[in-house]
């Protein structure tokens, strides 16, 4: 099954077809690294020429995102297909539990469950964790700012920062409004509330998408800060440079 999007911005599943994302079972799951972390992802997205044509289309719809929509039979059916293409790997991630990348749409946490459900694995929600503030960025990029081997990515951090600046410190840090490749150098999240025990736990974290990789690294960082042992993460939608594993 790959999807159509259309001009209205529907978004079908397509039986004769894998263009977009690829949803076989013969085709996935894919993996790859970042950041220490090897990530397994149920669908791989595929790039091809024109608008919206790299599979973002269809964690859009998902959401309900900027304008995108998909019939329930279809999320039934996206659904169904990721349980199936979990099964084949979630037995082999030797974690304790999951944990959630924390997001303002119910998702990822949807997914979270889907796989929780699927490996027995208890998920532990990341309601202990919080978007940091705009203050709260600038002030740790203050406290340690960023060493930068050339000259041109330490003018274009610098020119994020100063956008930063302008933003009310109070407000909550928005990834989305960072340049793709700046992005690495934020750290969106942090620690706040009742925390559970995660000391010596080995945990997999559960994304529903990796476009830069920064929110899962900034919350495999805060939970490491906690001693828990993070190395695993399962991605519903792939980046776009997954391969197959090696068998």
């Amino acid at each position: 099954m790959g999807i159509n999007v259309y001009a209205n911005k529907t978004v079908i599943i397509d039986h004769s077809h894998q263009e977009l994302v690829d949803t076989s079972i013969e085709g996935n799951p894919t993996e790859g690294a970042i950041d220490g972390l090897r990530i397994q992802y149920v669908f791989r997205r595929k790039t091809t020429k024109g608008h919206d044509r790299d599979g973002n289309p269809l964690v859009y719809a998902l959401k309900q995102m900027n304008g995108y929509r998909m019939q329930p039979m279809y999320h039934q059916m996206l659904y169904k297909r990721a349980d199936e293409i979990l099964a084949v790997f979630v037995g082999d991630l030797d974690v304790d539990a999951l944990v959630d990348v924390p997001s303002s749409k119910p998702l990822c946490r949807l997914f979270a469950t889907r796989v929780a459900e699927v490996s027995g694995l208890p998920l532990v929600e990341s309601n202990f964790l919080r978007k940091r503030t705009v203050g709260e960025v600038l002030d740790a990029i203050d406290a340690s700012f960023p060493q930068f081997t050339k000259d041109r990515d330490e003018r274009a951090f610098k020119a994020e920062l100063g956008q930063l600046r302008r933003a009310k410190r109070d407000t909550d840090f928005q990834m989305k409004e960072v340049a793709k490749p700046m992005r690495r150098f934020f750290q969106p999240f942090t620690v706040s509330g009742e925390v559970p025990a995660l000391a010596g736990q080995r945990i997999a974290l559960i994304d529903d998408l990796v476009s830069s990789g920064t929110s899962i690294i900034s919350v495999a960082e805060c939970l490491r800060e906690q001693g828990a042992i993070v190395e695993r993460g399962v991605c519903l939608l792939s980046d776009l440079n997954a391969v197959r594993p090696s068998s």
